[in-house]
């Protein structure tokens, strides 16, 4: 399955696959790609959306292949997929605001992205199993891979680079994500498209603030220091490829679905810092000795960790701002 999303990734992409798949390749590509569409963007009117879904169409089309388009309000809301197919997909005027509602009103912007982000995730997944699909390609580039690995640092998911950033991202038991652009870089791209006369499908970008949340933010800081340094981004991909997950647990988050690190002995960042705040909130007893007070705030700091979580850290802080539990699964 190839999750089309608008510009020029996807449009090289696709053509990549519909050369790959040419009898006169050498080395052709022994699969068929299944085309879909998550439809997400809510920022646009409604002639705009369906403007660019024509366009969508028209492209694929143009290759001999048809795409499946899927509301991603839709699956968020009712957990139902519905594919459609050409020109019958029914547009909502307000299916941004019904995806809003599903969160609370106050939660803040890079919690918001981060919940979306993840629940688009699990909707591709959810859209191949229907489709009997074990792979799913993303056009995913490396502005996107070096941003993401900042952002998880930056968010608590250091253990979860691997699958977000990583070639392969196999969290899921039956679907396993892969990323083919995900060295490639926008200009790399624009002149593929240009060399090819490929006319990628364009809309009205959204006004942005890119100091607003954390996703915005890394995505300037690296695009702003690979102006400076070249090797930025590539440098931080390569580091990222260093970083492995311990895929020896069986315990997943309810969220994201990526690993919980089991407890060892030692405590871990996360751990030092709950525990770190445990005793600044104590009332010290000097009557005690130090040894001793440390031994009473490790039992107690011991007690409250012994009931397992169902979220990895990062979805723990930001689980609270959903309003159905029905939309975690």
């Amino acid at each position: 399955m190839i999750s089309y999303e608008i510009g020029h990734p996807s449009s090289a992409l696709l053509h990549l696959i519909r050369s790959g798949l040419d009898l006169n390749t050498p080395k052709k590509l022994r699969f068929t790609p299944v085309f879909v569409y998550l439809e997400d963007q809510y920022h646009l009117t409604v002639n705009e959306r369906q403007t660019a879904i024509n366009k969508i169409i028209k492209e694929t089309n143009s290759y001999n292949f048809d795409i499946k388009i899927v509301s991603f309000c839709d699956w968020v809301l009712t957990k139902e997929i519905n594919l459609f197919q050409n020109t019958t997909f029914n547009i909502g005027d307000n299916d941004g605001d019904r995806l809003i509602s599903c969160i609370k009103e106050k939660t803040p912007k890079t919690n918001r992205n981060e919940i979306f982000n993840i629940l688009r995730r699990n909707a591709l997944c959810h859209i191949a199993k229907k489709l009997d699909c074990k792979f799913i390609f993303t056009p995913e580039i490396s502005i996107d891979i070096a941003s993401n690995l900042l952002k998880n640092i930056a968010l608590g998911k250091g253990a979860h680079v691997s699958v977000d950033t990583g070639f392969c991202d196999d969290r899921d038991d039956s679907i396993s994500i892969l990323r083919p652009l995900r060295m490639f870089d926008m200009k790399e791209l624009a002149f593929y498209n240009v060399l090819h006369s490929l006319d990628p499908v364009t809309v009205r970008q959204p006004i942005v603030n890119n100091y607003s949340s954390v996703q915005e933010l890394m995505k300037k800081f690296v695009t702003d220091l690979q102006e400076g340094y070249p090797a930025t981004i590539n440098t931080i991909i390569k580091i990222g490829d260093k970083l492995v997950t311990d895929k020896t647990t069986l315990r997943k988050c309810k969220l994201c679905e990526a690993v919980i690190p089991e407890p060892t002995g030692d405590l871990n960042s996360e751990e030092s810092t709950k525990f770190s705040k445990l005793v600044s909130n104590r009332l010290p007893d000097h009557n005690l000795m130090a040894q001793t007070r440390y031994a009473e705030a490790y039992e107690e700091f011991s007690a409250k960790q012994d009931v397992p979580s169902d979220y990895c850290y990062s979805c723990s802080k930001i689980s609270e701002y959903i309003l159905s539990d029905d939309d975690v699964e």
